[in-house]
């Protein structure tokens, strides 16, 4: 990908987390002490976000105040994280290579097994 479109995803994101910050301090400015269910839902609506994300957002903002705490966030493990000790790893990768990655395959649930 080229850096221009990177800016421009960038320049999107910082869009929509704009958008958000707007329409939650307008929320708050009605509702300071707790949002009513039902103009939370109009946020999630208006948003097109689940009903429970507009709640996430609130109390993001809430923490941090600010546009950046808005934007969206990578989902998933961190780069480079491990679910396995290196140990276990090796083990499963050898039980792969040895088992499974034969001209005559075996099915998968034979390799679970």
């Amino acid at each position: 990908m080229s850096d221009d479109t990177n800016d421009h995803g960038e320049r999107v994101q910082w869009n929509e987390a704009c958008r958000r910050e707007e329409a939650i301090r307008k929320l708050l400015e009605r509702y300071p002490k707790r949002p009513s269910g039902q103009a939370v839902a109009g946020l999630a609506w208006e948003s097109e976000l689940s009903r429970a994300t507009p709640y996430r957002m609130i109390k993001l903002f809430r923490a941090g105040g600010t546009v950046i705490s808005l934007m969206d966030r990578k989902y998933g493990r961190r780069q480079g994280h491990r679910a396995l000790d290196k140990d276990r790893e090796a083990l499963v990768r050898r039980t792969i290579e040895g088992f499974y990655f034969k001209p005559t395959r075996p099915s998968f649930a034979q390799l679970v097994r």
